[in-house]
């Protein structure tokens, strides 16, 4: 009872949505025992649901065949459980609730004896509801109140994470299925001629711009992307890349996905991109400084344009920054101030 105890309150205590998903699997682990099987699986549209996370001695391709077997077949419910049984073992999934920042199905699954299943399916279900409970409370403190994505909030508090593609406190026994690869890069978005559009065709029309710029921008980029509403027009991206060109493209892919909608009443409209590399040493302020400095240039020449800052730099297109020496000597006694 003391670990079940402990689970509850380590789903209640999380703000990282990943570390969630690790959680809930991990606790679902202890309380059907060391010989069940237990997967978190990740559905996007219409697409075939994949294992993210895993934990078990039999978790198999053809185990994760019986659970997709499950999906296909079965009406499912949310937080109710859909079972069959093989040879003395419960195989099951669990539908998810499904969290406002994404189109991103999510279920649990599991295979445990029957005797265990009956004896603690109401605990897997409580668990359930404890993930769901808690995914509502980041999507309430988290998300922008209109595009729903992240808000500007979310990534001051989160930076630091947010650039990390791992929990260093992640339980050995859990594997993950996919990964993600490349640096961190961070894009600034910034929607052009936007006071115009308010101006012509009213707030009204402008909002919606803004909504069908977030829908684009979920639809256009992965689910693991990163995705935020910094406030007005301004949006951000964070997501992985192996270097600047594979950053481009997918920066550019969203560039032409806007310039080819049509926006209700607006017509077309388009946006300018200024892209930066993120490390584990920057901090906010200077990653997002040589992002808008990328924007800009874009701005200055053109609009409706990708632009990355290194290769602005390398290109001569703008200056590199100049380190400033400090002139304070190393002996200054600040109490001379006060005398």
């Amino acid at each position: 009872m003391h670990a079940i105890l402990a689970a509850i309150e380590a789903l209640g205590a999380s703000r990282d949505r990943r570390q969630l998903a690790r959680l809930l699997v991990r606790a679902t682990g202890q309380i059907f025992g060391h010989e069940a099987d237990i997967a978190f699986f990740c559905q996007e549209r219409d697409q075939t649901a994949e294992i993210l996370i895993y934990t078990g001695p039999g978790v198999s391709l053809a185990l994760e065949e019986s659970w997709i077997q499950l999906l296909r077949d079965k009406l499912l419910s949310p937080n109710i459980a859909t079972t069959c049984i093989l040879a003395d073992r419960t195989y099951g999934i669990v539908p998810l609730h499904a969290s406002e920042l994404g189109e991103t199905r999510t279920f649990l699954a599991f295979s445990t004896t029957t005797a265990r299943y009956a004896l603690e399916h109401e605990t897997l279900l409580c668990l359930a509801r404890v993930y769901g409970n808690q995914l509502r409370l980041l999507d309430y403190s988290e998300l922008d109140s209109l595009t729903r994505l992240l808000n500007r909030k979310t990534f001051d508090e989160t930076f630091d994470r947010l650039l990390t593609h791992g929990d260093s406190h992640d339980d050995p026994a859990l594997e993950r299925r996919t990964a993600e690869s490349g640096e961190a890069w961070l894009c600034v978005i910034d929607i052009d001629h936007f006071k115009r559009i308010n101006d012509t065709f009213g707030h009204l029309f402008g909002d919606e711009v803004l909504l069908r710029i977030g829908d684009l921008m979920r639809k256009t980029f992965r689910s693991e992307d990163r995705l935020f509403r910094f406030g007005g027009e301004e949006f951000v991206v964070i997501l992985n890349a192996d270097g600047p060109d594979h950053a481009t493209r997918g920066f550019d892919r969203f560039r032409q996905a806007v310039e080819s909608h049509e926006f209700p009443q607006v017509g077309q409209v388009t946006c300018s991109i200024g892209f930066t590399r993120a490390g584990g040493a920057d901090v906010p302020t200077d990653v997002l400084g040589r992002a808008d400095e990328a924007l800009y240039f874009g701005k200055k020449n053109g609009r409706n344009q990708v632009n990355g800052y290194e290769q602005l730099i390398v290109s001569g297109a703008i200056a590199a920054p100049v380190a400033v020496e400090s002139t304070t000597e190393a002996d200054f006694d600040i109490d001379a101030l006060f005398e």
